[in-house]
């Protein structure tokens, strides 16, 4: 599911050379660096075992997941917050992107490459109720630091609106293209399983 998002997300960045940046992470969840050991247990719940693609038998041994529905970083509140583990190294994170994250996340890194607005229908009954879906991307070698936000209607064609940032180690995230990683938006499980049909 991650690999299909990664790449669904790829399309919409423009060209990186210009995204330079120091982003290695989120406070104290650095990408390469964080062990699980290091998370709160009273925080963090580990999930289910991930497997590999296309089975329900080979567990990837290697794949952890861990989520917080809320935490403080760096004297920030963030919501959804769902961290992977490769090898019990952490290279991928993803929370919500909230307006208070944005500030200090902005400040820090300074703005973002910016993609157009692609427009999608996933409101088949109402089509004048499209969902916008674009990003913002920084680089930083391998990491790739991603916000993307979506505004429109969804499936039942309810009103949505709301970001995701999310900062990952890209060599990472292909050695673990095998697994199936449990998705972190409910909204890209929508906009996924409406474009794979």
């Amino acid at each position: 599911m991650f690999v299909r998002y990664f790449l669904f997300v790829l399309f919409l960045l423009p060209h990186l050379s210009g995204a330079q940046s120091t982003v290695a992470g989120l406070g104290k969840y650095r990408i390469g660096f964080t062990k699980p050991d290091s998370l709160d247990a009273t925080a963090f719940t580990e999930q289910d075992q991930s497997y590999v693609k296309g089975t329900i038998a080979l567990p990837c041994t290697h794949i952890r997941t861990f989520t917080a529905a809320n935490a403080t970083v760096a004297g920030v509140p963030i919501t959804n917050l769902s961290l992977f583990f490769y090898d019990n190294t952490l290279f991928k994170l993803a929370c919500d992107y909230s307006d208070p994250l944005k500030e200090v996340f902005l400040q820090q890194h300074g703005y973002g490459v910016g993609s157009p607005a692609r427009r999608f229908s996933l409101c088949a009954s109402e089509k004048d109720k499209p969902m916008l879906v674009w990003s913002e991307s920084w680089l930083n070698a391998d990491l790739l630091a991603m916000v993307v936000h979506r505004k429109g209607y969804t499936v039942d064609c309810q009103p949505e609106e709301g970001a995701k940032l999310i900062i990952a180690s890209q060599r990472f995230t292909a050695l673990s293209s095998d697994c199936e990683l449990k998705p972190t938006d409910s909204f890209m499980e929508e906009f996924d399983s409406h474009v794979n049909r």
